[in-house]
């Protein structure tokens, strides 16, 4: 089975947007396995409450009661983000979703932040949701 890192740009987009329902439907099914970082849990509780507080508490509920595995920051995460910020100068909370990733062995991160995420590309492929849809079918 495969395995994808979601950046916390795309978690809100699997519960509203249409043309994500497939893919969450493959996580949902366990097509595919997808993690996540906790530090998106801090974004997207920052980024949803500034417009719906009530709207966010129940789509990080949403996430959290899915199959969607939040991994923690540990040791080894916090310890790998600091060499990924020191190396390439990413900003701090990509550095961790980065660290998740290439901590937990996952090769693809589904993002659009090519700005932060190409200098890491020898370490975790970028992927777009056509290519993590076509990966939940294989």
């Amino acid at each position: 089975m495969n395995r994808i890192l979601i950046d916390t740009m795309h978690l809100g987009r699997l519960l509203k947007d249409k043309s994500y329902f497939e893919l969450a439907g493959a996580i949902s099914d366990g097509d595919i396995e997808a993690i996540s970082s906790v530090i998106s849990l801090t974004e997207l509780t920052k980024k949803l409450g500034m417009i719906d507080d009530k709207r966010m508490r129940a789509a990080i509920q949403e996430l959290l009661s899915s199959r969607l595995i939040f991994v923690n920051v540990t040791r080894s995460i916090a310890i790998r983000a600091g060499d990924l910020r020191l190396k390439y100068d990413i900003p701090t909370v990509d550095s961790v979703i980065a660290a998740t990733g290439i901590v937990e062995n996952t090769r693809h991160v589904f993002t659009d932040d090519t700005r932060h995420f190409k200098t890491v590309k020898n370490l975790i492929k970028i992927i777009n949701l056509e290519t993590a849809i076509e990966m939940s079918k294989q």
